[in-house]
């Protein structure tokens, strides 16, 4: 029972200690001092955003020619994500549905599924249902042909992004060189006994413009590979699924034969 004294009686202190005016003032100054260091928090966040507005600002005409590249280039990133999607390519499921309307004999089944989808291999299927009576060398050319024309579409889609991230980069150099040249302006204008912060500003504009053409190529440049790369990875599952649906629904005439036989 002795050893359990101590411990209690250090809790009542502690209660107490709390609960009386002491207690008190010092939560209220601990609650102070973390309003304080908050407000102090906030006033820095607020300062370091002001001073990189200012700072935006002091890149002009050229910084806004880049806010308005990165503008386009990234709706021209925004829609591929929206577009560039397997559902859009090889919807899940198409195949295989359209595969039992054709041996069903259904051929407007196959159309309206195929249609309904909204895809490319939608598309191809219309195609191949419309020229089911031609030889399979001709539906597989023609079936081809309109694949390869959709997936170059999706690749110019992704162009623009190549160009932003090709144009902005100079569009920052521009800057740089022009920043340059106002401060070495200044520096002539000032003559010897001139002071070198004169130069602050038109340095600033350099490297600002500079900053930002790098900012804006580096995400434009990545996107525009990832795309390549996504669509390159589509047209395989596209060509995959066409060449079985094909050798499928267009069988030699050798097997058929041989099958009546």
């Amino acid at each position: 029972m002795k050893s359990l004294r101590i411990p209690l009686y250090i809790v009542c202190l502690f209660v107490a200690f709390s609960v009386s005016p002491f207690g008190i003032f010092a939560q209220e100054e601990a609650e102070v001092a973390t309003e304080i260091v908050v407000e102090e928090t906030l006033d820095e966040e607020v300062s370091s955003s002001n001073a990189l507005v200012e700072k935006l600002r002091g890149s002009g005409k050229t910084g806004i020619a880049l806010f308005a590249i990165s503008i386009i280039g990234f709706s021209f990133a925004f829609e591929r994500v929206f577009n560039l999607r397997k559902s859009r390519i090889t919807p899940a499921g198409l195949a295989g549905k359209a595969d039992k309307l054709w041996n069903n004999g259904d051929m407007e089944g196959v159309k309206q599924l195929a249609a309904g989808s909204h895809s490319t291999l939608g598309r191809v299927i219309i195609e191949i249902a419309e020229h089911r009576d031609s030889p399979r060398t001709d539906v597989t050319t023609m079936a081809g042909d309109v694949a390869s024309r959709e997936m170059r579409y999706h690749l110019q889609w992704a162009y623009p992004l190549a160009v932003v991230a090709t144009i902005s980069p100079l569009l920052g150099l521009f800057g740089t060189v022009y920043g340059m040249i106002g401060a070495f302006e200044s520096v002539a204008l000032a003559g010897e006994m001139g002071d070198p912060s004169i130069m602050a500003g038109d340095i600033s504009f350099a490297l600002i413009t500079t900053a930002l053409g790098l900012v804006i190529a580096v995400p434009a440049l990545s996107c525009y590979h990832f795309f390549r790369i996504r669509t390159n990875m589509l047209a395989l599952g596209l060509e995959e699924q066409l060449s079985h649906l094909i050798s499928r629904w267009f069988k030699p005439a050798s097997s058929t034969s041989e099958q009546g036989e």
